[in-house]
């Protein structure tokens, strides 16, 4: 008999139900959500703090408002008459290269870093001779992001801070250096790091961004069906025209 699915992460039999092979009524009642996300996505439990520090990531990328454009678009689905799933499936659709997306390559410009052993001057040099931003660094409204100063001061108390928090500590002075103006961290670059220094593979940044912000987009959804007018457009006076004028349609051949 051969498989048709093929899964090592949970196994479901009558009145049993274990998760990588714990059972979870055992999961529920001793273990956090961010241990079971560190299990889910690395394959073990963590020992020392790193469920802590993986449940302090999801809460610090749980929301960022309507200045997020994933929330926008919960929003206006949300005021279609839609089920509350459908408006948050629409923000996690939203989620790209250029929002939600710079942990990956971040995390893989740290690693490089640390295992090349490069400084992180030459790394901002290669990167502007490249016409390439650094992924990870500034933000359109924070010159210093909350979340980073967070997520870092427990980093170090918990001892989780090692060789890619350092560089991307580098990296942040190492750019208003060389540009000659502050470019500090943001969210996506901590999180990068302390997700290499946890050793979780950066192929999974976006998981992270995805399961901590799904409760924003929950509640965002919630808001616009519950308190908010449905069919949300923006008024014609909002709408500009830059086609060409009205034209005849030419005879089909």
């Amino acid at each position: 008999m051969s498989d048709f699915w093929k899964t090592a992460i949970s196994r479901v039999s009558p009145n049993e139900i274990l998760v990588r092979g714990y059972p979870i009524e055992q999961l529920t009642r001793s273990r956090s959500f961010g241990d079971v996300v560190h299990l889910l996505l690395k394959g073990e439990l963590p020992d020392g703090h790193q469920g802590r520090m993986v449940e302090a990531i999801l809460v610090a990328c749980c929301d960022h408002s309507l200045t997020a454009p994933s929330a926008d678009a919960v929003r206006f689905v949300a005021s279609c008459g839609v089920p509350l799933q459908t408006a948050v499936a629409a923000g996690v659709s939203a989620i790209g290269d250029v929002h939600g997306g710079a942990i990956e390559p971040c995390a893989e410009i740290l690693q490089e870093t640390v295992s090349a052993g490069t400084s992180a001057e030459d790394v901002v040099a290669n990167l502007r001779a490249a016409g390439k931003r650094l992924p990870g660094f500034g933000h359109p409204v924070h010159s210093e992001d909350p979340r980073v100063t967070a997520l870092l001061e427990l980093a170090r108390d918990w001892q989780i801070a090692e060789a890619h928090t350092a560089v991307a500590c580098q990296l942040e002075a190492a750019l208003e250096k060389v540009s000659g103006k502050r470019l500090p961290m943001n969210v996506d670059g901590i999180v990068a790091a302390l997700l290499c220094d946890m050793g979780f593979d950066p192929a999974v940044g976006k998981a992270f961004f995805i399961i901590g912000r799904s409760a924003g987009y929950a509640a965002h959804a919630r808001e616009q069906m519950t308190d908010e007018r449905p069919f949300k457009a923006p008024a014609q006076t909002e709408i500009s025209y830059s086609g060409p004028g009205k034209r005849d349609v030419p005879p089909a051949d």
